[in-house]
């Protein structure tokens, strides 16, 4: 036990409550349940390879991985992703829109965060990172800070998408695991009997030369992840980055929502300002409108069926993307 102080157990305690985020987000059905299990998986292999490093000699607490179980746990956390994205286009043929550049921005960061995973893994084979590095300190910080990189990408991704995390307390949770593991990194390194370190504080953390580098990768990351408890920032990542040249259908079965007030939806009619659809406003070029038609429907629609009012009967979790996008393009 001399292993690991109260920071490890307290990051360890948020990753383990990380496992257990489905047993409260509801059943969505088996092909899309378990492809989202397997990026829950993937996403809790990232943070851990972040988090237990295999760290340098003169860290403090020692390692807590072997390189062997460091290496596999990368492998893991690659073919969970691949489960998850490929099962996911097999139970959802629309879900292929999601893999394109005009996908919204956090799902072009799991898709960049599934990419940076499969360098970070092939990379660290032994005949790769000779080839790639002169020297095990370049391929250490490198290493790392790519790890940092992805659990950045792994959170935005996986918050924003709130499959798991839609509630307030869960996406704490996430944002714990997820930050704590970056400061995980931030290790003194045993000094040896008879010296010091004074007056370079920095150079005292286990990477040596390059502790100035993931010092500040990793502050700048722990910083710009505690901005995602904001609604505000799910909204605008939600937003393409390259806007789709045609949109796909929306069949939104109003037979099905007369329980709802109509203004709750159609809140251009409780002022009278605005008599036409909803995309016509928000995908118009209004400066007052800052969500536009794909991060406000998401959102809303997304929000009503996770976290519905106690009044409401017969709804269900979001699964799939043809629950609402009808593909059939015939009048």
């Amino acid at each position: 036990m001399r292993n690991f102080d109260a920071r490890t157990a307290l990051w360890g305690a948020a990753v383990i409550l990380l496992a257990t985020l489905p047993a409260f987000a509801g059943f969505a059905g088996p092909g899309w349940e378990a492809s989202q299990i397997a990026g829950l998986i993937g996403c809790i292999g990232c943070v851990v390879l972040c988090g237990a490093p295999v760290r340098p000699r003169q860290a403090q607490p020692p390692t807590l991985l072997s390189v062997r179980l460091h290496t596999l746990i990368g492998w893991l956390a690659l073919l969970a992703v691949a489960m998850h994205i490929g099962g996911l286009v097999l139970s959802d043929r629309v879900v292929i829109e999601y893999l394109k550049p005009t996908a919204p921005l956090y799902q072009l960061a799991g898709i960049a965060a599934s990419v940076l995973l499969l360098v970070i893994v092939l990379s660290g084979l032994a005949g790769v990172r000779r080839r790639l590095w002169s020297s095990h300190r370049g391929f250490q910080s490198t290493h790392v800070i790519m790890g940092c990189v992805l659990v950045a990408l792994t959170a935005i991704h996986v918050i924003v998408t709130a499959r798991y995390v839609g509630g307030r307390g869960r996406r704490v949770v996430m944002l714990a695991a997820m930050i704590g593991g970056l400061l995980m990194l931030l290790r003194r390194r045993r000094i040896a009997a008879g010296l010091t370190a004074a007056g370079r504080p920095l150079r005292q953390l286990a990477f040596g030369r390059n502790s100035a580098l993931v010092f500040g990768v990793v502050t700048i990351l722990a910083m710009s992840l505690a901005g995602l408890m904001g609604a505000a920032a799910g909204s605008e990542l939600r937003e393409p980055w390259l806007h789709r040249s045609a949109s796909i259908p929306l069949d939104f079965p109003h037979s099905k929502h007369v329980g709802v007030n109509c203004i709750t939806c159609h809140h251009n009619f409780a002022d009278g300002r605005g008599l036409d659809s909803c995309v016509a406003c928000h995908r118009s070029d209004r400066a007052d409108l800052k969500v536009g038609a794909e991060a406000r429907f998401h959102a809303f629609c997304f929000e009503c069926h996770r976290h519905p009012d106690a009044s409401f009967a017969n709804h269900g979790p979001v699964s799939g993307c043809t629950r609402c996008h009808n593909t059939d393009t015939t009048p």
